[in-house]
């Protein structure tokens, strides 16, 4: 017997299938998590966005410290590449 069988439902890998703002965090400081437990009683408590760049768009737009989009896992630079 394998230490973990296969099984015929998905396995879940540890976040939601959105993104959701970081509202308990400072605003210069926050960025988007797919992180469970949510934070908050259910989804459309928060707006949710399907990509975590998206949510970055959306929620911290204005976010002059850019640590939103630093968290990508790819970050835009501000040199050319």
């Amino acid at each position: 017997m394998l230490p973990s069988p296969p099984t015929t439902s998905p396995t879940d890998t540890g976040g939601y299938d959105f993104w959701y703002p970081d509202y308990d965090t400072n605003y210069a400081d926050a960025g988007c998590s797919n992180k469970l437990p949510l934070p908050f009683n259910n989804k459309n408590d928060r707006p949710n966005y399907e990509t975590q760049i998206a949510c970055c768009k959306g929620a911290y737009a204005g976010q002059t410290s850019g640590k939103c989009l630093s968290q990508l896992p790819s970050p835009p630079t501000t040199s050319p590449t």
